[in-house]
């Protein structure tokens, strides 16, 4: 068995979370992939598939405000939560 680390061909870091999908994601990380291949538009925006990163995060922004809670205070409280912990 090869233990040397698969490198990404996009961005040239190791993959090492989704490695077992190495081969079908054309040897990249899955965002690497996501961005490459499924990404429309800008790379810093959301794109219409619901698995693009920024979707989601768009999406939990929106829904956080829908609930009154202020998305950069949410940030803020887990930042210091993962500091302190």
């Amino acid at each position: 068995m090869n233990d040397q680390p698969r490198l990404c061909v996009r961005c040239g870091k190791p993959v090492v979370t989704t490695a077992e999908y190495y081969e079908v994601q054309e040897k990249m990380h899955w965002l690497c992939f996501h961005l490459e291949f499924e990404h429309s538009g800008d790379p810093d925006s959301p794109c219409n598939d619901p698995d693009c990163p920024w979707w989601r995060i768009e999406f939990f922004r929106k829904k956080l405000e829908s609930l009154g809670c202020d998305p950069k205070q949410v940030l803020s409280d887990a930042l210091n939560e993962h500091w302190l912990s």
